[in-house]
């Protein structure tokens, strides 16, 4: 089986395109031929299964001479030209409809990877809650961007679904079931760090609470503070991200009060979670966030709306699931798990031994698996 996955994103060891590197790197078998290309990337991205469309060594030479525009076109003429009919091309976000229409007139097998629900979900639930904050519609989910991800689906062979809401909002909209692929992200072996819980706790004043990833609406951050507000806890906020700045003056209100302060976005994650008591996810869109399964490898407690679990925090096993909508439920649970160390720490028990069954090569064994069987 011949797997050629592209990511139209400068690769760093991080985000998305993180995944998708790891979930590649851990699909290498005797049997199976793998490659993933990206634009660019940093130099420690040397594998022999990773391929830059842009070279190391022209990279600031392209980068200067030519608009984005121009380089992402140019990086998918690369890529198109290495695949043959039979081969399957696996495709991340943000690849042309154009492409996906070429492979399929080239007889490829096509794998789109569902990082977020299907957009058609995603703009209903965003264009609700800008309403409901009285803010102009400014997310990126346009009826154009909905129609495009339609189309995209529509030639597709299979689609990868990051968690179960994701599959959910994709039948919703039509996919037929058997294209779907029901599977999960995951975390690095250096996410799996020593935390809060590595040793007894005991009682003591301010559990610290952290928000990790863009301080949006999307993520449902507004909701959050206004709970934290009116559980008056004994207790500390980090909110850990950019903050969206349809949103800013809002939250800017909250931070410095009640125990609540921003951290930037920062890439050492490692040490905000290890001084960490409890990891909190309101989300109302997601896919399957990659702070959550680093929660995990942080033996972190968690208090997540079902979006904000992934489809993959069991409620009252490593954690606590909450519509994010509930306000009563999540200041009582708020309250809860300041007051309650014995309960936080049966939590961050359960959740540290999930950590390892989501490691990358797990997760990509899996994916592997699940597409063998399907193309067989």
């Amino acid at each position: 089986m011949k797997i050629k996955a592209y990511y139209p994103n400068y690769f760093l060891d991080a985000g998305i395109a993180g995944a998708a590197y790891h979930i590649l790197k851990g699909m290498q078998s005797p049997n199976n031929q793998i490659q993933l290309m990206g634009i660019a990337s940093i130099p420690a991205f040397n594998d022999d299964f990773y391929k830059n469309a842009i070279p190391h060594w022209a990279k600031s030479i392209v980068y200067k001479a030519l608009p984005p525009k121009t380089i992402l076109n140019l990086a998918e003429t690369i890529f198109r030209r290495t695949l043959k009919q039979g081969d399957i091309a696996y495709l991340w976000p943000n690849i042309s409809l154009d492409t996906y229409r070429r492979l399929k007139d080239r007889g490829c097998i096509i794998v789109h990877e569902c990082v977020n629900t299907h957009q058609m979900s995603s703009k209903v639930i965003l264009d609700n809650a800008y309403k409901q904050l009285n803010l102009p519609i400014t997310h990126d989910v346009t009826p154009e961007e909905v129609a495009i991800e339609s189309a995209k689906l529509e030639l597709v062979d299979y689609v990868y679904s990051c968690s179960p809401l994701v599959t959910e909002s994709m039948l919703n909209n039509g996919i037929p079931e058997q294209k779907i692929l029901q599977t999960s992200y995951g975390l690095s072996d250096k996410a799996i760090v020593e935390g809060a819980y590595s040793k007894k706790q005991t009682q003591y004043n301010q559990p610290v609470f952290i928000f990790v990833g863009s301080i949006s609406v999307r993520k449902g951050v507004h909701l959050l503070l206004d709970y934290w507000v009116k559980a008056k806890l004994n207790a500390k906020l980090q909110l850990v991200g950019t903050i969206e700045p349809a949103i800013k003056t809002l939250v800017e209100k909250y931070i410095g009060q009640d125990n609540i302060e921003h951290i930037p976005y920062t890439n050492d994650l490692a040490s905000v979670y290890k001084n960490a008591d409890v990891f909190v996810l309101p989300s109302l869109e997601e896919g399957s966030p990659l702070v959550t399964y680093m929660a995990f490898g942080a033996g972190l407690p968690l208090l997540v709306s079902p979006m904000g679990g992934g489809g993959v925090v069991t409620n009252g096993v490593e954690g606590i699931v909450l519509d994010p909508y509930d306000a009563d439920a999540w200041v009582e649970h708020l309250q809860r798990l300041t007051e309650d160390v014995q309960l936080r720490e049966k939590l961050a028990v359960k959740s540290k031994l999930k950590a390892p069954y989501y490691l990358w090569d797990e997760v990509a064994k899996r994916r592997l698996n699940l597409l063998t069987e399907a193309t067989s």
